[in-house]
């Protein structure tokens, strides 16, 4: 097995630190992991055959080592490179993981069984990582239905919650604060898509004020966990994306 190594820089301090992950293809967290996360496969619009892999699976296995691996270096939760579980939208065993990584969301299409059973889940505490948003104009590039991808998620998570809508977050939320206290939202996406915004966060709130889910529009953050060793990315920025995502989970465990 191959392993490779891991460059971090976190929490502003300029120290190196080389780790290896290994390049596993393994679904089996090991039994004494304390926090593992679940990656969702969902059902797929039709246009979504277009893209190079079923969108559910972008930035894996890769950036899903990666990220529990870096969770348990900086804190003192016990965690490893097999730390997360690929679920299907619509089955029980999501309830075993109340924090879940949700790729491109673009290319979703709930069933009423997906919707009955994913507002179950977050109406019992789960919280949903929502990453990987495309523009209207990537769309069209791919022959797709030409609308962004927040648009399409919004529009199917009112299959769930009619009532309710993603609100913008601002650096006052607590989700930015719980674990590493970010100085800035401001960040340069890992790519650029014609057409593309400046990177912002969303969240859906339940009745009580606490996020369910917190969305990365415009932005892809598992992009840069699945290339900080690689030499592809700043490694300022990975760093910083890797502080959102802790904090998110930090978040998720303690409300």
């Amino acid at each position: 097995m191959r392993k490779r190594p891991l460059l971090l820089l976190l929490g502003g301090v300029l120290t190196s630190l080389f780790m290896f992950l290994p390049r596993s293809l393994s679904e089996s967290p090991p039994a004494d992991s304390e926090f593992v996360y679940a990656r969702i496969r969902y059902h797929i619009t039709p246009d979504a055959w277009r893209m190079r892999e079923a969108p559910w699976h972008h930035d894996y296995p890769y950036g899903d080592e990666t990220f529990p691996t870096v969770l348990g270096e900086v804190s003192t939760i016990k965690t490893s490179s097999t730390s997360y579980k690929i679920v299907d939208i619509d089955s029980p065993e999501l309830f075993k993981y109340p924090f879940a990584y949700f790729s491109e969301p673009g290319y979703v299409d709930l069933s009423p069984q997906d919707v009955a059973n994913l507002r179950e889940y977050l109406d019992r505490g789960g919280f949903l990582f929502v990453d990987d948003f495309r523009t209207a104009a990537f769309s069209r590039q791919t022959l797709g239905e030409g609308e962004n991808d927040i648009a399409h998620f919004r529009k199917e998570m009112k299959k769930m919650y009619p009532d309710r809508d993603f609100v913008r977050l601002d650096l006052s939320d607590p989700i930015f604060s719980v674990f590493y206290k970010m100085k800035s939202l401001d960040m340069t996406a890992p790519y650029i898509f014609p057409g593309q915004e400046p990177v912002e966060f969303l969240g859906l709130r339940d009745p009580h004020g606490n996020l369910q889910m917190i969305l990365n529009n415009n932005n892809d953050l598992s992009e840069f966990f699945e290339w900080i060793d690689e030499g592809r990315m700043s490694l300022h920025d990975a760093s910083t994306a890797l502080q959102f995502a802790i904090n998110y989970v930090m978040y998720a465990m303690t409300h």
